[in-house]
């Protein structure tokens, strides 16, 4: 006897959701552009002696189509749940990061011209370190030279 369909979907969306499925990041609104090489090593070696004393990496950097906005996520750790933190740039010079304190489970997007989305996720419950199922994002922008969070920070 054939399992009805909806029986699969049932079984298929609670599988995922016990394993603590991770949706991905916002899809990016604006097309990339050749920003150049981005922010120099100087200057996240700069803004990395902000950060809580650890072994930081940069692990991802990117752009606004208006390359402008510019950053990068660092990690202090090599498991998926290692403190990170985006540091952000108007073009090269350092602009700050949204939260003052490293958070895991980063992700930045470009937004728009001159945005960009950051999404954060964290465990609950019994969520495996692989999976958080905890995910909420803020939107940043540079006005007159300065970082401006746009959305409220969301809370682990």
């Amino acid at each position: 006897m054939p399992i009805p369909r909806l029986v699969v979907v049932l079984v298929t969306v609670a599988a995922i959701s016990g394993c603590g499925w991770s949706p991905p990041a916002p899809a990016p609104t604006s097309a990339a552009a050749d920003c150049g090489p981005g922010p120099s090593a100087q200057a996240i070696e700069s803004e990395l002696s902000l950060l809580p004393p650890g072994q930081w990496r940069e692990t991802a950097r990117g752009s606004a189509a208006d390359c402008r906005l510019q950053w990068a996520v660092v990690t202090d750790g090599e498991q998926p749940d290692s403190p990170q933190q985006v540091l952000f740039f108007d073009g090269p010079e350092p602009v700050g990061s949204p939260t003052m304190d490293p958070r895991p489970y980063i992700t930045v997007t470009p937004q728009g011209r001159s945005d960009a989305v950051v999404q954060y996720q964290w465990r609950q419950g019994q969520d495996e370190p692989c999976c958080p199922t905890g995910i909420g994002t803020a939107r940043v922008t540079l006005e007159e030279g300065r970082l401006t969070i746009l959305d409220p920070i969301p809370a682990p």
